[in-house]
């Protein structure tokens, strides 16, 4: 199992070159030997990220959604018509979290896409579609996806999820976090986990609140800090992360062999 990111920009970044934070999980068929491809979070920039590297709408064989951005989801539509109507009807396998899957199509992307040639369509028409529960995982490929529930945004009396993935690899245990606040009540047993971590990271000289902060991250024990690579950077300079212990900054296209799955 292979993981690139094909972008490790924030949803602001304009950085030359760089995308919003999404990610492709690779792996060769058994059956066939041919590369598939799982599209971590598809976010208005997915297209350009993909043809970056070389791929198109055809190239994805399936998709899992964190959560409700726009820099997560807004490429859906693209990709849901262009297959619909440039791929013979073809209906990619959408993994999607129980409690964003009403949401996602309601209020991001029925607008859209509901009008269809034959008249009104609803999500199950463009995307072959898979609820997955909270505290349960999704297969691709022989790899079991655990679901990751960690606190995204809060206001108020209101929580916004975002729905990271732990994956079992000869290598050991791989965390990608999502977007998510720095909140180590439901981190922590994650990171113990984990022998590579993913981390969701913000620059910014003002915290938002809505991401972890690099001088947060920074306060992570040494064990931590050193299995953890950091994305979804903001578009000002960075701060030196490997001379405060971790193992970097993704870079955009960056590639890592997960070894086979369990």
């Amino acid at each position: 199992m292979r993981l690139t990111f094909i972008g490790t920009g924030s949803a602001f970044s304009t950085i030359p070159g760089n995308f919003q934070s999404n990610m492709l999980f690779e792996t060769a068929d058994p059956a066939t030997g041919e590369t598939r491809r799982l599209l971590f979070d598809c976010g208005s920039d997915a297209r350009w990220a993909l043809r970056a590297l070389g791929l198109g709408y055809a190239d994805i064989d399936a998709v899992y959604i964190s959560h409700l951005h726009g820099d997560h989801v807004g490429g859906l539509e693209w990709l849901g018509l262009k297959s619909y109507f440039m791929g013979e009807g073809r209906r990619i396998p959408l993994f999607v979290p129980e409690p964003i899957r009403r949401p996602l199509w309601e209020n991001c992307l029925k607008g859209g896409m509901e009008l269809l040639d034959f008249g009104l369509a609803d999500l199950t028409h463009l995307f072959d579609v898979e609820e997955v529960g909270t505290d349960e995982s999704f297969t691709w490929m022989g790899a079991h996806f655990h679901i990751v529930p960690l606190v995204h945004l809060r206001g108020g009396a209101y929580l916004m999820w975002s729905y990271g993935v732990f994956l079992d690899t000869e290598l050991g245990g791989m965390l990608l976090t999502s977007d998510c606040r720095f909140e180590r009540d439901r981190l922590d047993s994650w990171y113990a986990k984990a022998d590579v971590i993913f981390h969701d990271c913000e620059t910014m000289e003002v915290p938002s609140g809505a991401h972890a902060h690099f001088h947060e991250l920074a306060t992570l024990e040494p064990e931590i800090r050193r299995k953890m690579w950091l994305y979804h950077m903001n578009c000002i300079e960075r701060p030196d992360a490997q001379g405060t212990g971790f193992l970097g900054f993704v870079e955009p296209g960056q590639s890592f062999d997960l070894g086979a799955v369990r």
